[in-house]
């Protein structure tokens, strides 16, 4: 099963992470990432978001792990504002766990990234770098795989096929018009190549075009 959908009890996460965390406080996202409304952003796509990250760098970014880790803790699909709270709670658990406060920040600023409201930019920092392609490495999944995520995602909208299809349409298009999706070097040699095929497969999918080889 892909690492993205595959379940791990919250404990087993502790020892690959670059800073010391509470048990308890991963028990207490896990728990957020199980609230019956997730498909697809569930504690499943945190620990795909992990195998990700190693793919891409074994550096030790306490930072990065960090915005992994609360990126979608909050989670509406409606919301405009899921990031920026998610945010919130990682700075209020890190103070509860007595967690270094510039980290805290520097791990908050990063996980507004993941709106991934713009094209993905070096000058952005390695770190953000690291967190935009970690969330964005299934888009390069294997196609089963991405097929699985697609249903996963659709699952999470309560809306008319229509409605779905024109609001992801423009999701995947956007994506799909930037130079690269993915910002890092490493993560563009694993990933880049096999997204665009997957978006613009789905794309014609929802479009009714016809599908190409």
């Amino acid at each position: 099963m892909d690492a993205h959908l595959r379940k791990d009890r919250p404990g087993d996460l502790a020892e690959r992470l670059s800073f010391d965390c509470p048990v308890p406080l991963l028990e207490r996202l896990a728990a957020r990432y199980g609230e019956p409304h997730r498909r697809y952003h569930t504690w499943a796509h945190v620990l795909g978001c992990f195998d990700a990250r190693d793919r891409i760098t074994d550096a030790a970014m306490p930072e990065v792990d960090l915005a992994l880790l609360f990126h979608d803790a909050i989670y509406d699909p409606f919301a405009g504002d899921n990031e920026a709270r998610s945010a919130e709670l990682l700075l209020h658990e890190g103070r509860l766990a007595w967690l270094d406060e510039r980290v805290l920040r520097r791990a908050a600023a990063l996980v507004a990234v993941t709106k991934h409201g713009g094209d993905p930019d070096a000058d952005d920092g390695l770190e953000a770098c690291v967190v935009i392609d970690a969330d964005l490495s299934i888009l390069g999944a294997e196609r089963g795989a991405f097929e699985q995520y697609e249903g996963l995602v659709r699952q999470e909208f309560s809306v008319d096929d229509e409605t779905y299809a024109a609001g992801r349409s423009y999701v995947l298009r956007a994506f799909l018009a930037r130079p690269s999706i993915y910002a890092t070097r490493r993560g563009a040699r694993l990933w880049e190549a096999r997204a665009r095929q997957n978006l613009e497969i789905s794309l014609s999918r929802m479009s009714g075009a016809p599908r190409t080889a």
